[in-house]
Protein backbone atom coordinates (compact mmCIF):
# COMPACT_ATOMS: atom_id res chain seq x y z
CA UNK A 1 0.00 0.00 0.00
CA UNK A 2 1.41 3.79 -1.05
CA UNK A 3 1.73 6.05 1.56
CA UNK A 4 -0.09 9.12 1.31
CA UNK A 5 0.90 12.83 2.20
CA UNK A 6 -1.34 14.39 4.43
CA UNK A 7 -2.63 17.47 2.81
CA UNK A 8 -1.11 19.88 5.13
CA UNK A 9 1.63 18.88 4.23
CA UNK A 10 1.50 18.55 0.60
CA UNK A 11 -0.10 22.60 1.02
CA UNK A 12 2.90 23.48 3.13
CA UNK A 13 5.41 22.54 0.32
CA UNK A 14 2.74 24.18 -2.31
CA UNK A 15 2.84 27.25 -0.35
CA UNK A 16 6.82 27.38 -0.43
CA UNK A 17 7.17 26.63 -3.55
CA UNK A 18 4.74 29.17 -4.60
CA UNK A 19 6.88 32.10 -2.19
CA UNK A 20 10.10 30.64 -4.11
CA UNK A 21 8.57 31.10 -7.53
CA UNK A 22 6.97 34.48 -6.03
CA UNK A 23 9.89 35.55 -4.51
CA UNK A 24 12.16 35.05 -7.85
CA UNK A 25 9.43 36.69 -9.98
CA UNK A 26 9.16 39.79 -7.76
CA UNK A 27 13.44 40.67 -7.43
CA UNK A 28 13.29 40.45 -11.36
CA UNK A 29 10.93 43.20 -11.16
CA UNK A 30 13.65 45.52 -9.98
CA UNK A 31 15.54 47.20 -12.63
CA UNK A 32 19.45 47.50 -12.21
CA UNK A 33 18.85 51.57 -13.14
CA UNK A 34 16.17 53.35 -14.08
CA UNK A 35 16.94 56.92 -15.80
CA UNK A 36 15.67 60.51 -16.72
CA UNK A 37 14.91 63.80 -15.62
CA UNK A 38 13.35 64.67 -11.96
CA UNK A 39 9.58 66.45 -11.42
CA UNK A 40 10.06 66.95 -7.97
CA UNK A 41 7.18 66.64 -4.74
CA UNK A 42 9.00 66.89 -1.88
CA UNK A 43 12.39 66.03 -0.59
CA UNK A 44 12.57 63.31 -0.85
CA UNK A 45 10.23 61.87 -3.75
CA UNK A 46 9.72 62.67 -7.39
CA UNK A 47 8.51 61.13 -11.01
CA UNK A 48 11.40 60.25 -12.88
CA UNK A 49 10.31 61.08 -16.44
CA UNK A 50 12.33 59.16 -19.34
CA UNK A 51 11.11 60.03 -23.18
CA UNK A 52 11.49 57.94 -25.42
CA UNK A 53 11.55 58.14 -29.20
CA UNK A 54 7.33 57.68 -29.12
CA UNK A 55 6.54 57.32 -25.59
CA UNK A 56 6.89 59.03 -22.01
CA UNK A 57 7.96 57.24 -19.07
CA UNK A 58 7.32 58.21 -15.88
CA UNK A 59 8.47 56.47 -12.55
CA UNK A 60 7.50 57.26 -8.85
CA UNK A 61 11.07 57.60 -6.74
CA UNK A 62 11.56 57.68 -3.53
CA UNK A 63 15.23 58.24 -1.69
CA UNK A 64 16.56 54.97 0.25
CA UNK A 65 17.29 55.26 3.69
CA UNK A 66 16.55 59.05 4.22
CA UNK A 67 13.55 61.05 5.13
CA UNK A 68 13.16 65.11 4.85
CA UNK A 69 11.00 67.28 6.44
CA UNK A 70 7.07 67.28 5.00
CA UNK A 71 6.42 70.38 2.63
CA UNK A 72 3.91 71.20 4.73
CA UNK A 73 6.37 71.01 8.53
CA UNK A 74 8.15 74.21 9.64
CA UNK A 75 11.60 74.03 11.87
CA UNK A 76 12.59 76.94 14.56
CA UNK A 77 15.86 78.73 14.58
CA UNK A 78 16.43 81.32 16.94
CA UNK A 79 12.65 81.82 17.57
CA UNK A 80 11.40 82.07 13.89
CA UNK A 81 9.75 79.28 11.70
CA UNK A 82 11.07 78.38 8.78
CA UNK A 83 9.40 76.30 5.99
CA UNK A 84 12.31 73.08 6.44
CA UNK A 85 9.70 70.91 4.09
CA UNK A 86 9.71 73.73 1.18
CA UNK A 87 13.64 74.15 1.68
CA UNK A 88 13.98 70.39 1.29
CA UNK A 89 12.14 70.41 -2.02
CA UNK A 90 13.74 73.13 -3.54
CA UNK A 91 17.30 71.84 -2.46
CA UNK A 92 16.20 68.80 -4.46
CA UNK A 93 14.99 70.57 -7.19
CA UNK A 94 18.45 72.50 -7.15
CA UNK A 95 19.80 69.45 -7.31
CA UNK A 96 18.24 67.43 -10.06
CA UNK A 97 17.05 70.09 -12.35
CA UNK A 98 17.78 70.43 -16.11
CA UNK A 99 20.37 66.75 -15.65
CA UNK A 100 19.76 63.23 -15.92
CA UNK A 101 18.72 61.60 -12.66
CA UNK A 102 19.88 57.72 -12.56
CA UNK A 103 18.61 55.65 -9.96
CA UNK A 104 19.13 52.16 -8.57
CA UNK A 105 16.26 50.88 -7.23
CA UNK A 106 16.50 48.75 -3.92
CA UNK A 107 12.59 48.12 -3.45
CA UNK A 108 9.24 48.14 -4.77
CA UNK A 109 7.22 51.46 -3.74
CA UNK A 110 3.63 50.85 -2.23
CA UNK A 111 1.62 52.13 -4.80
CA UNK A 112 4.02 51.83 -8.24
CA UNK A 113 7.50 52.99 -8.59
CA UNK A 114 10.80 52.00 -6.80
CA UNK A 115 12.79 52.93 -3.44
CA UNK A 116 16.21 53.86 -5.07
CA UNK A 117 19.76 55.21 -4.30
CA UNK A 118 20.08 57.85 -7.19
CA UNK A 119 22.74 59.81 -8.27
CA UNK A 120 23.46 63.20 -10.52
CA UNK A 121 26.62 63.39 -12.19
CA UNK A 122 27.75 60.10 -10.48
CA UNK A 123 26.84 62.32 -6.85
CA UNK A 124 24.76 60.47 -4.32
CA UNK A 125 21.86 62.73 -3.75
CA UNK A 126 20.62 60.50 -0.72
CA UNK A 127 24.13 61.57 0.84
CA UNK A 128 24.95 64.94 -0.35
CA UNK A 129 21.20 65.65 1.27
CA UNK A 130 21.93 64.05 4.78
CA UNK A 131 25.95 65.96 4.66
CA UNK A 132 24.00 69.66 4.20
CA UNK A 133 21.08 68.48 7.07
CA UNK A 134 18.18 68.62 4.27
CA UNK A 135 17.98 64.78 5.25
CA UNK A 136 17.68 62.50 8.63
CA UNK A 137 18.47 58.66 8.64
CA UNK A 138 15.14 56.42 7.42
CA UNK A 139 15.93 53.05 7.16
CA UNK A 140 13.73 50.53 7.19
CA UNK A 141 12.96 49.22 10.37
CA UNK A 142 15.49 45.59 10.92
CA UNK A 143 17.95 47.37 8.24
CA UNK A 144 20.85 49.45 8.35
CA UNK A 145 21.13 52.75 6.16
CA UNK A 146 23.35 52.63 2.86
CA UNK A 147 26.94 52.91 3.35
CA UNK A 148 28.19 56.01 5.08
CA UNK A 149 25.20 57.45 5.76
CA UNK A 150 25.14 57.49 9.17
CA UNK A 151 28.50 58.88 9.43
CA UNK A 152 27.16 61.93 7.32
CA UNK A 153 24.54 62.88 9.67
CA UNK A 154 26.54 62.76 12.86
CA UNK A 155 28.93 65.21 11.15
CA UNK A 156 25.79 67.24 9.93
CA UNK A 157 24.61 66.73 13.61
CA UNK A 158 28.11 68.21 15.05
CA UNK A 159 28.52 71.19 12.50
CA UNK A 160 24.87 72.15 13.23
CA UNK A 161 23.80 72.23 9.65
CA UNK A 162 20.59 72.67 7.94
CA UNK A 163 17.85 70.99 10.18
CA UNK A 164 20.49 70.37 13.05
CA UNK A 165 20.80 73.84 13.39
CA UNK A 166 17.21 74.06 13.95
CA UNK A 167 14.80 72.66 16.39
CA UNK A 168 12.48 69.98 14.57
CA UNK A 169 10.31 67.60 14.72
CA UNK A 170 11.66 63.99 13.16
CA UNK A 171 9.74 63.52 9.54
CA UNK A 172 8.15 60.45 10.79
CA UNK A 173 6.79 61.54 14.06
CA UNK A 174 5.15 64.99 12.58
CA UNK A 175 3.30 62.92 9.93
CA UNK A 176 2.04 60.80 12.81
CA UNK A 177 0.60 64.04 14.27
CA UNK A 178 -0.16 66.33 11.31
CA UNK A 179 -1.12 63.70 8.19
CA UNK A 180 0.74 62.75 5.20
CA UNK A 181 -1.06 65.25 3.28
CA UNK A 182 1.03 66.97 0.16
CA UNK A 183 -0.34 69.50 -1.70
CA UNK A 184 2.39 69.22 -4.59
CA UNK A 185 2.02 65.75 -5.00
CA UNK A 186 -0.20 64.29 -8.06
CA UNK A 187 -3.01 61.74 -7.32
CA UNK A 188 -2.60 58.24 -8.38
Amino acid sequence: MASVTPPSRMVVAAALWLAHLTGAVWAQQLPETVTGFAQVYDGVTFDLIESGSRYRTVTRVRLESVEACEIRQKAKLAGFDWPCGVVAAAWLVSSTMSRPVECRPTRILKGGGYWAQCFVENRDIGAEGIRVGMYVLAAPAGEVALPRYSELEENARQDREGLWSSEFMMPADWRRANGSYNPLAPSR
